[in-house]
């Protein structure tokens, strides 16, 4: 069984919790890895974190995406769990899009996501909860009637509305009971009432299971109103364009950290792994 590992979420949690002891951070980090190894008694693994050295697409094409958070201060250590998570447990960063994508990119049956972020449950197949040590399958069905439901819902924390006054309960209402993915696009569609709005926001709540495809780009097997596949296909050439110009491929330096050095047990733990 191979880990894919959220990152994102390990760094952030870690760089919020040590205080001012810098000494606990490399304890956190390796603990936090070597503990979900564990848990799978895996040898393989990898880990993913969402890169700044080109616009995540989501933010091209709706520049409100996460803007809430333009002003928020992030944790003080987060680049040096970042760059550790880099060097030492040879992260690799995607480009262009975010770490969720890579996690969906590489999920089959031989391998677990590892994240917290209820997101990910569009993404089909094992996941692990590592903060509450939950283990769980998401069927291919599963996953597709989350994406809906998100639609409907929206989430608040990536700065994405969907429909007033509908939450969880009502959203699980409205599409638990339907049978194919057809009907859960025409509920959704027309609870919108705004095509650029609905194909806007599904590109940025979906979560790539393939590298660069987007919902747009994977609608066509549905049958869409033609005001809507006229965005669909707007939004597929401008992809298609920002893909392009875009690699897309994990990598293992972020030279934006190169700066960074690490210093007493950090330097101790790096020492010693390069050794073996």
């Amino acid at each position: 069984m191979k880990l894919l590992i959220d990152g994102d979420l390990v760094a952030y949690r870690t760089a919020c919790s040590v205080g001012d002891n810098e000494h606990l951070i490399y304890k956190k980090l390796n603990q936090s890895i070597m503990i979900m190894l564990a848990v799978f008694e895996a040898e393989d693994y990898r880990i993913f974190l969402s890169g700044k050295e080109q616009p995540n697409f989501r933010r091209v094409i709706n520049p409100e995406y996460k803007a809430n958070r333009n002003n928020v201060e992030k944790p003080y250590w987060l680049p040096l769990c970042l760059q550790y998570l880099s060097e030492v447990w040879e992260a690799e960063y995607v480009q262009g899009c975010e770490a969720d994508d890579a996690l969906g990119w590489f999920q089959t049956e031989d391998t677990v996501i590892c994240t917290i972020d209820k997101d990910l449950n569009m993404i089909p197949g094992k996941h692990y909860n590592f903060v509450k040590d939950s283990i769980y399958d998401v069927t291919p069905w599963e996953a597709l009637q989350f994406f809906y439901k998100q639609m409907l819902i929206g989430d608040v924390s990536d700065n994405i509305k969907g429909i007033s006054k509908i939450g969880p309960v009502k959203a699980a209402k409205l599409i638990d009971i339907l049978e194919t993915e057809q009907e859960m696009f025409d509920v959704v569609y027309n609870k919108y009432n705004d095509p650029k709005r609905f194909v806007m926001n599904a590109c940025c709540l979906w979560i790539q299971q393939q590298r660069g495809i987007t919902w747009a780009q994977r609608s066509q097997h549905l049958t869409l109103p033609k005001d809507c596949q006229q965005e669909v296909e707007a939004m597929s050439n401008f992809m298609t364009s920002i893909v392009s110009g875009t690699s897309m491929e994990p990598t293992m330096i972020h030279p934006l950290l190169s700066g960074i050095q690490f210093s007493g047990i950090g330097m101790e733990v790096m020492e010693k792994l390069n050794e073996h």
